[in-house]
């Protein structure tokens, strides 16, 4: 048996060559090479999920210029040197001029990262959807929103995914176990998992009870999540009710 494997080695390597070879060749979508840059550079998500929360989000204009003028400061490398220069530029004039500035700024981010992101209102969510998926491509549909501070926001967040999943144009959603409870002492586990097991189960009960296959993936950010992800998933998936549900 070891012999054979040792005799396949040089097979898989000439192979994957071959592959690789043959990757080169095929012209990269620009959409495709923006994603990946995004992902490479570190502050590349953190910046483009910041910019949709805190600036396409709000709104009042004002509002929206004062986060630029804060988030604008350090643009990431991804962007190239000419739209770091216009969104530093945007950011100083923002404040002085949120009508001109907002809306050319809300613009640009939409074009840049527009086959990422829609806009979830019910009344454009359904259109996009459809255009999405003449594509053939799979959906997973994650909420972006601010950063989870309380109950009110957590709420907001659990009630806008379950919105979502029991739509019947939707089959796979994700959402962080972070983001469904404010804040929670790490010495409280036991009670955090209990907690975000009784406010994650109306969730999974819309999954097993739709027409169709509907998938849920509990998703994390941070190592430091992963126990509590892990404990929460496990209890959710054991209980008799959700015995042949899918989850991830």
């Amino acid at each position: 048996m070891t012999n054979d494997v040792h005799e396949l080695i040089p097979k898989t390597v000439t192979l994957v060559r071959q592959w690789l070879e043959t990757a080169e060749r095929i012209p990269v979508p620009s959409a495709a090479a923006q994603l990946a840059g995004m992902l490479k550079d570190e502050a590349g998500l953190e910046f483009v999920v910041g910019f949709v929360d805190e600036v396409v989000r709000p709104e009042d204009l004002a509002v929206a210029a004062h986060n630029l003028s804060r988030i604008g400061k350090n643009p990431p490398n991804f962007l190239g040197w000419h739209l770091k220069l216009a969104v530093r530029l945007g950011a100083l004039l923002a404040p002085a001029a949120p009508k001109i500035v907002i809306p050319i700024a809300r613009k640009v981010l939409r074009k840049m990262v527009g086959h990422l992101i829609v806009d979830a209102t019910d009344s454009k969510l359904g259109k996009a959807l459809t255009q999405l998926r003449k594509q053939q491509v799979s959906l997973n549909l994650n909420l972006l929103s601010e950063a989870v501070l309380g109950e009110t926001e957590a709420t907001r967040r659990l009630e806008g995914t379950k919105k979502l999943l029991a739509r019947d144009d939707v089959d796979y959603v994700s959402i962080k176990v972070s983001a469904t409870v404010a804040p929670q002492q790490r010495w409280g586990f036991e009670e955090t998992v209990t907690d975000i097991v009784e406010r994650l189960r109306p969730l999974y009960q819309i999954a097993v009870s739709a027409k169709g296959t509907k998938f849920i993936n509990l998703d994390m950010e941070e190592y430091k999540d992963l126990a509590l992800t892990m404990e929460v998933f496990t209890r959710l998936l054991s209980e008799p009710e959700f015995t042949n549900l899918r989850a991830g």
